[in-house]
């Protein structure tokens, strides 16, 4: 913990800890208060000498009645210091049972998400006494080392990174340097309600604890460290076992945001199977599953004849045909009966399910680019009774039997795009083509290709 925040040490964090470049486009989240306030005003006394360029953004949360002069407040703030304020108003309503600062976090970062450009920094305001308090929560919700690694310092987010160069002072530092500048700042009084967690915990338990230890934000911040040293080296075993265990096979790219063969999943220990599927799920920005769901996946995994499902309220994974599948909690097996026109030389965006229908052109290869002959092509999905036309002498075979001849597992086969000419199919997805409609050997033709978008 360093003793005192200045304008010199918020520089030496930036260039030394942060490796923060000149140039950079930096977003603070300027929720008017006093922690972001000393942030952005440090920040703007920073840019002349750096340089970066500075955009305040405030999330109104429209919970409060005095929500609309905050932001007015913050606007005020912005234009003294010569600064660019974004304001994003966001509805928040808690349902029974849900947690009102968990929405209003969820949303917040929402709304930064969507400001934030490519390779954009979204800088907050966390101190070490915040770092100090998510550590005990986490503690108390039973988190293992990832969660009690609590804040880091920067991290990806959205299209850019999430910075938090405060982590190292704090409030107390951030009082003293904002009374020496004279700086003025909102009161949520929500801040005082002990009905929440972290007041409860900031306003009727802190104080005692540090009275008793003196350095007790210094030593949770360095156990904070430990955690997040023990993630790292957990994530690589995981990542190591997942590429042992990694699916090969039906290529082309699923509904579906990995695959990994059951059998060598399996061959590892309880311990490793556990560590790997977290891993996994935190890999492709999923909330890990709990113990229980684990242990219900590892059972299904040693008695199940291949096929089975476990859900938890980030995702799914699926068995089937022995390779297990991971899913976000998109529903992706509906029916979807979506009919769309398609001029190949562009990519085809299609929201339910989110997919991207590309064509590239290739000689000899996919359907005659002469037998399209300018004539728009359809994209439609599957509702039954198609047929798939078989090369040479073979006839025809029911779209419902190549498929499962392909093993593409059910809850795929309702999401793959069918390519219609003139009402004809002539491909699936990127499976299958129309033999009839098969370029010359020197002749051009489009090869389709699906991208899927799940998140």
């Amino acid at each position: 913990m360093r003793s005192k925040f200045s304008i010199s040490t918020l520089s030496q964090v930036l260039q030394d800890e942060l490796s923060l470049a000149q140039g950079s486009t930096i977003y603070v989240a300027f929720s008017g208060g006093l922690d972001s306030h000393v942030l952005l005003h440090a920040l703007s006394c920073l840019a002349a000498d750096y340089p970066f360029s500075i955009f305040a953004v405030h999330v109104n949360h429209s919970i409060h009645f005095n929500s609309t002069e905050w932001a007015n407040h913050c606007q005020e703030i912005c234009d003294d210091l010569g600064v660019p304020l974004v304001v994003k108003t966001v509805t928040v309503a808690a349902e029974k049972g849900e947690s009102l600062e968990a929405l209003a976090r969820d949303a917040r970062y929402t709304a930064l998400a969507e400001v934030l450009p490519e390779n954009g920094i979204c800088m907050t305001a966390q101190h070490i006494n915040d770092q100090t308090e998510t550590v005990i929560l986490q503690l108390l919700r039973g988190a293992g080392v990832h969660g009690l690694a609590a804040m880091p310092a920067r991290k990806a987010f959205a299209a850019g990174h999430i910075v938090r160069p405060l982590l190292d002072f704090s409030r107390e530092s951030l009082v003293d340097y904002a009374s020496l500048n004279g700086l003025h700042w909102v009161e949520d009084p929500s801040n005082q309600d002990s009905q929440f967690d972290r007041n409860f915990l900031r306003h009727n338990i802190l104080p005692a604890l540090r009275q008793r230890w003196p350095g007790l934000d210094k030593s949770m911040s360095r156990s904070a460290g430990h955690a997040a040293s023990a993630a790292a080296m957990l994530d690589e075993i995981g990542q190591t076992d997942l590429l042992s265990c990694h699916a090969t096979g039906n290529h082309f790219f699923p509904p579906a945001i990995a695959r990994l063969r059951a059998d060598l999943l399996t061959g590892l220990s309880t311990i490793h199977q556990k560590n790997a599927l977290r891993c996994w799920a935190r890999m492709h920005g999923l909330t890990a599953p709990g113990d229980e769901r684990l242990h219900t996946l590892i059972r299904l995994l040693e008695e199940s004849p291949g096929k089975g499902e476990v859900v938890w309220p980030a995702g799914a994974f699926r068995l089937y045909n022995q390779t297990l599948w991971l899913f976000d909690n998109s529903d992706l097996s509906q029916p979807v009966d979506t009919l769309l026109g398609w001029n190949p030389d562009k990519p085809l965006q299609i929201d339910r399910p989110k997919l991207e229908l590309r064509a590239i052109k290739l000689a000899g290869e996919g359907i005659a680019i002469s037998a399209i002959n300018d004539s728009r092509l359809q994209v439609r999905f599957r509702q039954g009774g198609e047929i798939c036309r078989m090369p040479g002498q073979h006839g025809s075979k029911t779209l419902k039997n190549l498929l499962q001849d392909l093993a593409i597992p059910p809850w795929q086969r309702a999401t793959l795009p069918l390519i219609y000419l003139h009402d004809e199919l002539i491909a699936v997805s990127s499976l299958w083509c129309n033999p009839l409609y098969m370029p010359g050997t020197n002749e051009e033709g489009y090869l389709f290709s699906v991208h899927y978008t799940i998140h």
